[in-house]
């Protein structure tokens, strides 16, 4: 049975997200001190009491927003408190209601949804019952909690309410054991752009709405993640935000944060899906991207979005040019989609199965030596300072991704040309290794 949904919900900057980190007892959320930074829901386990329920940071709701984005965020966060267990409404507990609170207050009244109401910031405590709790009774949802997330305060009774609130409705919340993450699962994470269609494609997969998807860049700010089962395969999919130049992200910016916290992500994943909008085609920062994904061994998909944009007469020499743009991870295999209307889903989903079986192939050191001795034979080693360069054997010494030694007498003379030769001839006589980077080491036989 799956954890019940628990949504914090409040208007922007009133600490849903402070509140968010705290429980879960890590920063997931970004937390800026203006409105508006986090965009996207943020799931994260909660944990209390031999308890566990999914605890879901959500973007703050604006009474009447102007922006299409904050429109959006809107139905976003409101359909979603349809669906929940349970809503932590957080409040001002320093300088009290608002009409946005109100505004809040009356929908989730018509949703009929449990709550608990948290007045955050209440360090004040004599003002607090002075003249902010009598108010907070105006919402009708019974006795207002103070906390203070920045300082700690009060966590533990918030949580013994919600708790309680849960299993009141009869709903199953205890937990037997800690639950470690299915080694099996494919971790899969959405790099590229801003507005390349990553949460397009993250929503066609997931089949359901939860990253806020826009034709204004930087929609998406934080890690969004849904684990799904699709063919008796479980993957983990993460959307993460686009990636900028360096020159348009300013240091201490939301988009900084969400950056570093992209750069973790990858570090994180096993297949890594770069989409890249086909109106625009490669970029030096989707190249800059796609190496970053190689160096830390990631499998790779390239993947063209909005090709139903591209004239047929024009595609051929845009796929040439493509190649070209991004010779250094040739192995990777390439899909065309559109993905807001779920066009490609099938062909990346068979396609992330594969890379992630390539980045976990082992073959026998009798079958790869045998390659090696053809592969010295058509293309010698070197000669360095009067003598051959000799390779004696090699091994396979690592998978995710695959690693190879090779010993040699003189392991430093061998050129880098003369070692993409040897990655060359794996992939082409032994296996091809679909999607994955091939890391070679050259090391001095022993005597």
């Amino acid at each position: 049975m799956s954890n019940p949904l628990v949504l914090v919900v409040g208007k922007p900057n009133v600490g849903k997200s402070t509140l968010f980190n705290r429980i879960i007892k890590e920063k997931k959320s970004i937390v800026l001190d203006y409105p508006g930074v986090t965009r996207d829901h943020v799931y994260a386990e909660a944990r209390w009491d031999e308890r566990a329920f999914m605890l879901v940071d959500t973007c703050g709701i604006f009474e009447d927003p102007e922006e299409i984005i904050a429109k959006q965020q809107k139905e976003v966060v409101l359909n979603s408190i349809r669906e929940a267990a349970l809503v932590i409404f957080v409040v001002d507990g320093k300088n009290g209601l608002t009409s946005e609170d109100h505004h809040i207050a009356e929908f989730i009244r018509k949703a009929g949804v449990d709550v608990v109401l948290a007045a955050n910031k209440a360090e004040g405590f004599e003002k607090y019952e002075s003249f902010i709790k009598p108010d907070l009774y105006q919402l009708g949802f019974g006795e207002p909690i103070p906390v203070s997330a920045e300082h700690n305060r009060n966590i533990d009774e918030l949580l013994d309410e919600v708790v309680e609130k849960l299993e009141n409705k009869g709903i199953s919340i205890r937990y037997v054991k800690e639950i470690e993450e299915d080694e099996n699962t494919i971790k899969v994470a959405f790099i590229g752009k801003p507005n390349a269609g990553k949460s397009s494609l993250f929503n066609a997969i997931t089949g359901m709405k939860k990253a806020i998807v826009s034709d204004i860049p930087g929609t998406t700010r934080d890690t969004v993640d849904q684990i799904v089962t699709i063919d008796e395969n479980t993957f983990k999919f993460i959307d993460t935000a686009g990636m900028r130049k360096k020159s348009t992200v300013k240091y201490g910016t939301i988009e900084m944060y969400s950056i570093i916290r992209t750069i973790k992500t990858i570090e994180k994943s096993d297949v890594v899906v770069l989409l890249i909008d086909a109106t625009e085609g490669v970029t030096q920062q989707d190249k800059k991207v796609a190496g970053l994904a190689e160096n830390n061994g990631k499998g790779t998909i390239i993947v063209f979005n909005k090709w139903d944009l591209i004239e047929q007469e024009k595609r051929e020499e845009f796929i040439n040019k493509a190649k070209k743009e991004l010779y250094f991870i040739n192995y990777s295999p390439v899909i065309f989609t559109e993905a807001k209307n779920s066009k490609g889903i099938k062909e990346v989903i068979k396609k992330i199965v594969q890379v992630n079986e390539s980045r976990n192939r082992e073959i026998s050191t009798s079958i790869l030596n045998q390659a090696l001795e053809r592969h010295m034979m058509m293309t010698p080693p070197p000669i360095k300072k009067g003598k051959r360069v000799k390779l004696y054997y090699g091994v396979q010494v690592g998978v995710r991704p695959p690693v190879f030694t090779f010993y040699a007498n003189m392991p430093k003379e061998l050129s880098k040309s003369y070692q993409q030769s040897i990655r060359n001839m794996i992939r082409k006589y032994i296996d091809p290794f679909e999607g994955s980077p091939l890391f070679l080491k050259f090391e001095e036989r022993k005597r």
